[in-house]
């Protein structure tokens, strides 16, 4: 499975780098690339069957677009073939799918997720960002896809789709009631409810859960008064009135002025909390962009202050791989690393997988706020 998924990344990683290429050259490439590295022997009948599973898929497509005139495929081959390219709606799609999965298991429970993954596995619209629902799936569709899946929530599948139905998040809609009924997946009111529970996230983590509570509140009701805030927060009045400034202080509340007179007296004017998510999205992101950046530097810092000792492994690495090939017990070759060096290694090499967790997690949000943050707002 391990050089199945290797074989699966290097085929991929071969056309993004070539643009468009033909078949025979990308897995002659990828068998010489996996043949130098790998331990057990690669045959090209897996590599064949690989590319045909991706193409199956969707992943991999035709083009009739020329191929860059600068690449020359391997052995100089007169007659070119077939045109391939990576298809990017096809990454997207599966992208987005799983993201909408996984929040419908965070916000229902696992079996209000296997449903909508049902619907999601019916769906036979590939558009990407074109597409904002999916195509529609009948209760019976439903229904077998369960038995084959998951059966034990087939008696359970009439409450499930009515508890998502009728879910204030509008994601899972019915758009016909005949014979069971008909049921789309909203991408649009998806990515609204993404992006919202990332923002929510960070102010919980940055704030608090009173603040997280407040802000919640401002943020389903549009428009609020501070006294109404207190009251549906349970918060005593100054409490709240201190909570509610300082999101705005720190701009993620904006205040509407209502005047009830044209003299424009604040004794009678309404002040009305809200959320400006445009302008909050994008001081998110400025915020998201300059911890990645951080984690970068760190992470090349720390790499470079364990540089002697990163060559030195990456040595040892490639010296036991050879004499692997050759039939030499590893444990027959001198140890290139001291005990004291091994720890120092160990010890960077964690900090820098903190570090590349840390990354992974910051990218998570920007994807939020980027293109899925993009689709809701707009």
């Amino acid at each position: 499975a391990v050089v199945s998924t290797q074989s699966t990344g290097i085929i991929l990683e071969e056309i993004l780098h070539q643009g468009v290429t033909t078949k025979d050259a990308v897995l002659e490439t990828c068998l010489g690339r996996l043949s130098s590295t790998s331990k057990d022997p690669v045959k090209m009948d897996g590599l064949t069957s690989l590319f045909e599973v991706l193409v199956s898929r969707g992943y991999i497509e035709k083009t009739t677009q020329d191929p860059d005139p600068t690449y020359e495929p391997p052995a100089k081959k007169k007659k070119m073939g077939n045109l391939w390219r990576v298809n990017s709606n096809a990454f997207y799609t599966s992208l987005r799918d799983k993201h909408l999965i996984d929040f419908m298991r965070n916000r229902f429970d696992e079996g209000a997720g296997d449903v909508v993954s049902v619907i999601l596995a019916l769906n036979n619209q590939l558009e990407g960002d074109m597409a904002q629902m999916s195509s529609a799936a009948t209760y019976d569709q439903i229904l077998h896809g369960l038995k084959s899946k998951k059966p034990e929530l087939v008696p359970f599948a009439k409450s499930y789709l009515d508890v998502l139905i009728n879910s204030d998040m509008g994601i899972v809609k019915m758009i016909e009631e005949y014979g069971g009924g008909s049921f789309v997946v909203h991408y649009g009111k998806f990515y609204e409810e993404y992006t919202k529970h990332h923002i929510r996230s960070i102010v919980k983590e940055r704030f608090g859960p009173k603040c997280h509570r407040v802000f919640s509140i401002v943020l389903a009701q549009k428009m609020i008064e501070q006294k109404q805030v207190a009251e549906l927060a349970l918060l005593p009045y100054k409490d709240a009135k201190e909570l509610l400034y300082t999101l705005y202080t720190e701009n993620f509340l904006e205040i509407q002025e209502l005047h009830r007179t044209p003299d424009f007296s604040p004794l009678r004017t309404f002040y009305l909390f809200n959320v400006p998510l445009g302008k909050l999205r994008q001081k998110l992101l400025n915020t998201c962009y300059k911890a990645v950046f951080n984690l970068m530097e760190l992470r090349k810092q720390k790499l470079n202050e364990n540089n002697r000792l990163v060559e030195k492994s990456l040595r040892a690495d490639a010296a036991v791989l050879q004499a692997t090939q050759k039939g030499i017990p590893a444990d027959q070759l001198e140890d290139l690393l001291t005990n004291s060096e091994k720890q120092q290694l160990a010890g960077c090499m964690r900090v820098v997988k903190i570090l590349d967790l840390g990354e992974i997690s910051v990218v998570d949000t920007i994807l939020a706020l980027t293109h899925f943050g993009t689709m809701a707002i707009t």
